[in-house]
């Protein structure tokens, strides 16, 4: 005999398989989870490169060889890369004249004759000012390409003593040395640095569309009668609805996961920090499908799913600090994002697949579940209230 455990069981698994089932032969629905990622994906990417190392042309008129060494550094530079060296300034001014580079470096043609003697002889920089955030990027790069040639150059010749200690220049006039201590072992890219955070929007997306229109559907399709006269317990069926939206949800996730993986974008170290990475993952998910099958009980219609689910979810991206660091944000704006659930899990996921860290990682689990747990009983709340009407 089955018991009425069993009966619960296989009532959830029924429906499950029957969301799942029509989500997967609607391609609207996947649509409608992963487009607003892939867009935004596609503006980091370009923002990336945007904001990256900008193109600069060189124009070398010296040919010695304290001039080529300055060549080198330049070309060498973390902060702009040098797409044209030429010898002719007629070249290098066309081309920031058609926008073709951010700005031109000149090197004169007397620059080592003058550097053996101990003359000032400026390199110049002539930059396009279209914006405050390029021009700093230059203003503050060639000093400090400036600086490091004079701290590897001694007086009248290219010989560099060296010491036990440090690397010294007895004739070196920059008498001041940076050392750096980076408090992260390793230095991740913008573009890689954005991916943990699109794939957060996409576990909101996914979770929130995907549990809204599975509920909504059931009253667009008048299916809901058909649940409620059937010998099935509310219960199993808020739990069934639930289950299907956070396995969608998990779905996309181990896509993304796996190709993060494979390419090496999203590859956490270690077995601890793979087991961290997947509970962050299933945390968010399941508080976005708690979240969805709220939206979907009251609104009951697609439309209306997809019109509070999807501008949700970017406004949770953003707000979270989707696009940058939300402790670089304003005040207020940080105030904010201590109060959106999905900061949390960006910022634990960052910590654990980019730095190999704990950092906060209890506190920001405690939210999640907390947060997890509150957006269930909001579901089974709103999906209990919605059937007795």
């Amino acid at each position: 005999m089955i018991t009425m455990a069993v009966k619960s069981w296989l009532a959830i698994l029924a429906i499950v398989r029957k969301d799942i089932g029509v989500w997967l032969r609607q391609p609207t629905a996947i649509t409608a989870t992963i487009l607003p990622a892939i867009a935004f994906m596609i503006i980091l990417y370009f923002g990336a490169q945007a904001v990256g190392r900008n193109p600069v042309a060189l124009v070398v008129e010296d040919n010695g060889p304290h001039a080529q060494e300055l060549v080198g550094i330049l070309n060498s530079s973390d902060a702009f890369k040098v797409s044209l060296v030429t010898s002719k300034q007629e070249e290098a001014d066309q081309a920031l004249k058609h926008i073709q580079v951010a700005a031109v470096i000149t090197i004169p043609s007397n620059f080592d004759i003058a550097f053996n003697a101990h003359k000032s002889n400026p390199v110049t920089i002539h930059i396009n000012n279209l914006n405050l955030d390029f021009t700093n990027d230059l203003r503050r790069s060639l000093p400090a390409a400036i600086s490091e040639f004079y701290s590897a150059t001694q007086g009248n010749n290219n010989i560099i003593i060296i010491n036990n200690n440090n690397n010294t220049n007895i004739n070196n006039p920059i008498k001041i040395h940076v050392k750096e201590t980076d408090l992260r072992k390793q230095d991740i890219d913008l573009l890689r640095f954005e991916i943990v955070p699109n794939m957060v929007l996409l576990l909101t997306t996914a979770g929130i569309v995907n549990a809204g229109l599975a509920t909504a559907r059931e009253w667009e399709d008048s299916t809901i009668k058909e649940l409620l006269l059937s010998p099935i317990s509310r219960s199993s069926l808020i739990a069934g609805k639930l289950m299907a939206g956070w396995l969608t949800t998990l779905l996309v996730a181990a896509v993304v996961l796996v190709l993060g993986a494979l390419t090496g974008y999203l590859r956490p170290e270690g077995l601890f920090y793979w087991l961290t990475t997947i509970a962050i993952i299933m945390l968010i998910a399941l508080t976005s499908v708690g979240i969805g099958v709220a939206i979907g009980s009251a609104a009951r219609r697609f439309q209306r799913v997809t019109a509070v689910g999807i501008p949700l979810s970017i406004d949770l991206f953003f707000l979270s600090g989707g696009i940058t660091v939300a402790a670089f944000l304003p005040a207020w704006l940080q105030t904010v994002a201590h109060f959106i659930p999905t900061f949390y899990g960006t910022h634990a996921l960052q910590t654990s697949i980019f730095y190999s860290s704990t950092e906060g990682l209890a506190q920001d689990i405690l939210v999640l579940v907390g947060t997890a747990f509150a957006t269930i009983a909001l579901a089974v709340f709103s999906l209990r209230r919605s059937t007795l009407v």
